[in-house]
């Protein structure tokens, strides 16, 4: 880069360049090009522009990575609205883009929690049915998965264990 290249010109090839790894909030994009020294007004005008252009959707974020955890990592709302809080995303874009991913895939929170039990079950059935249970109920809570729904879950899974 030229010593005399515009600071907005350079800030802005540096969001593109970061964006380019995968989907990023607005937030995170804002944290990058702060901790690369550039000064607010540079990085509002680099925000701006990439807003613009749509390369930074929070909401097209949030429905992004609600997907993915219903594909490939299944975890409950509130679990996945903690993750999207912490990547910066505001309770109402969070909020949207969770309805609408589940939405989209035509699937309830408790088919998720059903999945992963189900799944995990499978893998530990042959242990002793009290460390079943246990260990089955704290990974799915881990996953955030609402505590009344998880003890249905693993009572009717275990069930037939103690039989």
């Amino acid at each position: 880069m030229p010593a005399d290249e515009d600071p907005r010109e350079e800030a802005l090839r540096r969001a593109f360049r970061y964006l380019s790894h995968r989907p990023r909030t607005r937030s995170e994009l804002e944290r990058h090009l702060t901790r690369r020294g550039y000064d607010d007004a540079v990085v509002a005008a680099a925000l701006r522009r990439c807003e613009a252009l749509g390369y930074v959707d929070d909401r097209a974020f949030a429905v992004s990575w609600t997907l993915d955890r219903i594909r490939l990592k299944p975890r409950g709302i509130a679990r996945i609205r903690m993750e999207l809080r912490e990547k910066g995303v505001s309770e109402e874009d969070a909020w949207t883009g969770i309805r609408h991913a589940f939405a989209e895939e035509g699937i309830e929170e408790r088919d998720l929690l059903e999945r992963a039990a189900e799944k995990r079950w499978r893998a530990r059935r042959s242990e002793d049915p009290r460390t079943v249970r246990r260990r089955l109920a704290a990974y799915l809570s881990r996953r955030g998965f609402r505590s009344y729904d998880v003890r249905e879950v693993v009572d009717r899974l275990v069930e037939g264990l103690e039989s």
